[in-house]
């Protein structure tokens, strides 16, 4: 197991992004700005089916009480996924973590790839009246007209799936047609691009490929891809090594 464990895992994180960069949510009034955020103590979670669970630690750093709301959901972010988490609701008081606990209850996973999950946490700060931060509603010095949803990846990793993204033998394959350029994954991980680049030229809309499948992006011009460069995050949600080659 490798141990270059990122900073990124323990990030504030407040809004739903892709690929695992967080920012906070702000309020805005004519005289002050207030932050808002949920920091979870990982931008993503590596789940072997035939474990008993795992936990993932949520962080109030507001200095007044939230209600935090989590729930698994499938790729498609819009059905419930066969997870149940628990607390699915809690109110954490300001400055304090919590853990939130993960667990399958079903469904039926590839054993010869990864299954792409989402875990979704969102951060509900108190409004006027609230009894559950009525004793503390006075350190509230402007009232959040916001709820935070975050969504990280629970990855579905089979036990006897061998290595990780981020080895050399994982590396993408590429191809380019006009002015779409193909990635092709041959692995049976999710590879999750941090940053491509064509010629020098950083491609903006980069996304994931999922395992025994390709992915194409639309390259800045026509141009012929001359060199291609691309890191990868790897299951600390660190980045890895520069990979570079050229399209086929």
């Amino acid at each position: 197991m490798k141990k270059n464990i990122s900073a990124l895992s323990l990030l504030a994180v407040s809004i739903c992004f892709f690929p695992d960069i967080a920012s906070a949510a702000s309020s805005h009034s004519a005289t002050s700005t207030q932050t808002f955020s949920v920091r979870l103590g990982a931008s993503r979670l590596i789940y072997d089916p035939a474990s008993n669970g795992t936990t993932l630690t949520v962080t109030n750093p507001q200095d007044y009480p939230i209600l935090i709301q989590s729930q698994a959901l499938e790729e498609n972010r819009k059905n419930k996924a066969p997870f149940v988490v628990t607390p699915p609701l809690m109110r954490l008081d300001g400055q304090q973590s919590s853990r939130l606990r993960i667990v399958r209850t079903g469904g039926n996973f590839r054993a010869d790839r990864e299954t792409l999950q989402w875990l979704c946490v969102k951060g509900i700060p108190p409004k006027a009246g609230d009894e559950w931060a009525k004793e503390k509603a006075d350190k509230v010095s402007l009232n959040v007209q916001l709820t935070i949803n975050n969504c990280i990846k629970l990855l579905i990793r089979p036990g006897a799936l061998k290595g990780h993204p981020d080895d050399a033998e994982n590396r993408l394959q590429w191809q380019q047609h006009g002015n779409k350029l193909t990635a092709t994954n041959n692995s049976p991980f999710y590879i999750n691009i941090s940053t491509l680049k064509i010629n020098d030229i950083t491609v903006q809309d980069i996304k994931y490929v999922a395992p025994f499948s390709s992915r194409d992006f639309t390259l800045p011009s026509a141009t012929r891809s001359k060199r291609i460069e691309w890191k990868i995050v790897n299951d600390y949600g660190g980045e890895s090594q520069t990979w570079q080659t050229n399209a086929e």
